[in-house]
């Protein structure tokens, strides 16, 4: 070990200089090492693209009921006042009967043409209130879609449910809309109840409960269905979406989708 030379007091003394840190021995990786960990990155990066990719192109299920319009349907009804087939003030001064199918095209049209405009310029303020009337547009006196609006209506979200089915008519179009209809399309979770799920706030196990007591032979929802029916066949409805407007200044009869233009005139002509 090395001595440095130190002055104290005019006397010259060696010193022990402190020890040097050894020199850390710094090996490089083996060429067989930096291979494995080269070839571990790629596998990972070609791993993590090819899960991008697959999310990227990844189909939807063909079994499973895809619904849209949700947040809309919220949108729109929400706040609304209802109860019932009623939608709008109970002491609204015109009185609007619409009749619809939710399995028919034409009707499909109709409402999605008109209802939202009409909800909130009138339902919504309570100047008018409307009243969903089933009238079948098919050979079936009753349509198995007015039994699931009928069961939401009980819970005062018919038209939430209403809105939903028409707006996702399609895939009621691909699936079916009854029980048999759907188990042979291998379903996982039926049409009607997929539309339930999604109204919010809407109870499901009671939305079940109602449908299922409602399609028993007799039923009071039966019944009401097919006074409905009745109602429409007497004031002479034909096909596709059609309403009677009554107000203290009479009544008008429209029919075959009659357009938001010619609704509010009606409107404006009986109030």
């Amino acid at each position: 070990m090395p001595t440095i030379p130190t002055r104290d007091n005019g006397c010259v003394s060696d010193v022990v200089s402190p020890p040097e840190p050894p020199e850390v021995a710094q090996r490089q990786l083996p060429r067989r090492g930096r291979f494995w960990v080269i070839l571990i990155l790629l596998v990972g990066l070609v791993a993590f693209g090819y899960a991008l990719t697959n999310i990227a192109t990844q189909k939807p299920n063909k079994n499973t009921v895809h619904i849209e319009g949700i947040g809309t349907a919220q949108e729109l009804f929400g706040g609304v006042p209802q109860e019932g087939a009623r939608l709008g003030s109970e002491d609204a001064p015109v009185t609007v009967q619409v009749f619809d199918d939710v399995q028919s095209s034409e009707c499909r049209k109709g409402f999605l043409a008109t209802i939202p405009e009409l909800t909130e310029k009138y339902a919504r303020p309570g100047t008018v209130k409307f009243l969903y009337r089933h009238y079948s547009n098919s050979e079936n006196e009753i349509e198995e879609g007015s039994y699931g609006v009928e069961a939401a209506a009980e819970q005062g979200y018919g038209w939430q449910y209403a809105y939903l089915f028409f707006v996702n008519q399609t895939e009621a179009d691909r699936f079916g809309v009854s029980e048999a209809e759907n188990n042979r399309a291998g379903l996982h979770k039926n049409f009607l109840l997929s539309l339930a799920g999604g109204v919010e706030e809407l109870n499901g196990l009671e939305w079940e409960e109602a449908l299922e007591t409602g399609k028993e032979s007799g039923s009071a929802m039966e019944k009401s269905l097919k006074a409905q029916e009745e109602l429409g066949s007497k004031l002479g409805i034909r096909y596709g979406q059609a309403m009677v407007i009554e107000g203290p200044h009479g009544n008008e009869t429209l029919q075959e989708n009659a357009s938001l233009a010619e609704i509010e005139a009606a409107i404006a002509k009986v109030e």
